[in-house]
C-alpha cells in the first residue's frame, strides 16, 4: 500500500484542483482563500513535518510576503478583498484563482519532499519491472543479500577476533519501509535502514563504511564505459573480491533496478544497480586472467551463505566457488555430490576460484552440521561422514566469536 504521506499529498492536490476549477462551488471568495491556505498547510505538514515544526506560520508568513509583492500599492489585506475592486465578479474570480494558483506553485517549489538517501543512514529502493507487483520475498531477500555482501566485504583482510564487532556494525535495523504499488508507474519499495541503539565499535564502523563505499564505487563504475583501470580501487586482490560481492547486489528476478545510498556512505545521490552490470563486474573479476571452462563433480563440503561461497572436495583440493544467491538456494545441503559448471579464474599470486554458472546436486549424502551465529547468518561446516545414506542436517547454534 502507499504511504500515508503520499495519500495525503495526492488528496490535497486533487482538492486544490477542484477548488480552483470552480470556486463558487466551495463557498464565498473568502472561504475559497482560507480553504486553499489550509490545504497548502496540510501539504507542507505531510511532506516536510520538520519545516512545519520549525515554524508553524511558514505558509501564512510566505503568503503575506507573496501578497505584498503581488500588490505593492495595496494595503495589507486578504486576497479576496484585494481582488474585489475588479470590474465584475467574473474578473474578481479570475484574479483570485490566478493569484492562488501562483502561490500554490511557489509553495510547491519551496516544499520538495525530503530525499530519503540524504536523511537516512542507509536507504535501498527496489523498482520492480513493469506490471510486476512488489513481492515481499523480493525485498526481504534482497536485504539479506545486502547484509551478507556488506559483511563479507568488511571481513576481507579481517581477523576472526573482529567478527563480533563487524556483525554488530552490519546488523542494520529496518526503521521504515514504504511500498508503492503498481499505479500507472512501476511499483517500488523503499527500505530505510539504521543502526538503532546498537553500540558500534569505531574501527568496525569505519570498516563497514569503507566496505560499503567500495561496493558502491564498483556499482558507479559499472554504468560507465570505462575500462577496469579506471576503477578507483587500486589493490587488485581487493578489487576482485569487491566485484564478486557486488554481484550479490544485482536486482533479483522481477526487479528492474536497485538504488543504494545514504549518509553512512556519503551518497545523497544513490548508486543504481541493474542486472546488466553482471558482465561489467565479471570483467573486473577476469581482468587478471582469462577464464577457463570448469566442469567438475565432487562432494560439497561447505557452504558459506555470508560470503556466498561453496567448497567442493577436500579443503585446498579444489578452488573455492563464488556463487549467486539463486544458485546457493538450490544447494541447501552439504555432503551431497554435485556437478558444477562455470568459469575458472587463476589470478596472479592468489588462489584460483570458480564463478559457477550452473550446479546440479545428486542424491548421495553424508552427514554435515550447520553452524553460524544468531546475527551472522548460517554457514555449513564439515563434519565426519557416517556410513549409509546419512541423516538430516543437524542445526547447531554457535557464536561466531568462538
Amino acid at each position: 500500500m502507499s504511504s500515508l504521506r503520499e495519500v495525503i499529498v495526492r488528496w490535497v492536490e486533487g482538492r486544490l484542483d477542484d477548488l480552483l476549477a470552480a470556486p463558487p462551488m466551495w463557498g464565498s471568495p473568502e472561504a475559497v482563500e482560507m480553504q486553499a491556505l489550509q490545504l497548502l498547510e496540510l501539504r507542507l505538514l505531510a511532506l516536510r513535518p520538520d519545516l512545519d515544526a520549525e515554524n508553524p506560520r511558514r505558509v501564512l508568513d510566505t503568503y503575506l510576503a507573496f501578497l505584498r509583492e503581488r500588490f505593492p500599492a495595496q494595503p495589507p489585506e486578504p486576497l479576496y478583498r484585494l481582488v474585489a475592486s475588479a470590474a465584475d465578479a467574473a474578473s474578481a474570480e479570475a484574479a483570485l484563482v490566478g493569484a492562488l494558483g501562483e502561490f500554490r506553485a511557489k509553495m510547491a517549489a519551496m516544499t520538495l519532499a525530503q530525499n530519503p538517501f540524504a536523511r537516512s543512514e542507509l536507504a535501498i529502493r527496489l523498482t520492480f519491472e513493469e506490471g510486476e507487483p512488489p513481492a515481499v520475498a523480493a525485498f526481504t531477500g534482497y536485504y539479506e543479500q545486502f547484509r551478507r555482501a556488506s559483511r563479507a566485504t568488511v571481513r576481507i583482510g579481517t581477523t576472526a577476533r573482529r567478527e563480533k564487532e563487524i556483525e554488530t556494525a552490519t546488523d542494520f535495523v529496518l526503521e521504515d519501509a514504504v511500498v508503492t504499488p503498481v499505479n500507472g508507474l512501476p511499483a517500488n519499495v523503499l527500505l530505510l535502514l539504521g543502526r538503532g541503539n546498537a553500540e558500534v565499535e569505531r574501527d568496525a564502523d569505519q570498516r563497514v563504511r569503507d566496505g560499503l563505499s567500495a561496493l558502491l564505487t564498483v556499482g558507479d563504475w559499472a554504468k560507465t564505459g570505462d575500462g577496469v583501470d579506471a576503477l578507483m580501487l587500486d589493490e587488485v586482490e581487493r578489487r576482485t573480491q569487491i566485484a564478486v560481492q557486488a554481484l550479490r547486489l544485482l536486482p533479483p528476478r522481477g526487479v528492474a533496478s536497485v538504488e543504494i545510498g545514504g549518509a553512512l556512505v556519503a551518497r545523497p545521490k544513490p548508486v543504481e544497480f541493474r542486472s546488466t552490470y553482471a558482465e561489467r563486474f565479471m570483467a573486473v573479476v577476469g581482468a587478471e586472467s582469462a577464464p577457463e571452462p570448469f566442469d567438475e563433480t565432487d562432494e560439497i563440503r561447505a557452504i558459506d551463505l555470508d560470503r556466498g561461497t561453496l567448497q567442493m572436495g577436500k579443503r585446498g583440493a579444489r578452488p573455492r566457488c563464488f556463487a549467486r544467491p539463486e544458485l546457493l538456494a538450490d544447494l541447501r545441503e552439504v555432503g551431497v555430490r554435485a556437478r558444477v559448471l562455470g568459469a575458472l579464474h587463476r589470478p596472479t599470486g592468489r588462489r584460483p576460484f570458480v564463478r559457477p554458472h550452473r550446479a546440479r546436486a545428486g542424491r548421495e549424502r553424508a552427514v554435515r552440521r550447520l553452524s553460524g551465529s544468531a546475527r551472522g547468518g548460517a554457514r555449513f561446516c564439515e563434519s565426519p561422514p557416517v556410513g549409509g545414506r546419512g541423516k538430516p542436517i543437524e542445526r547447531v547454534a554457535t557464536n561466531a566469536s568462538r
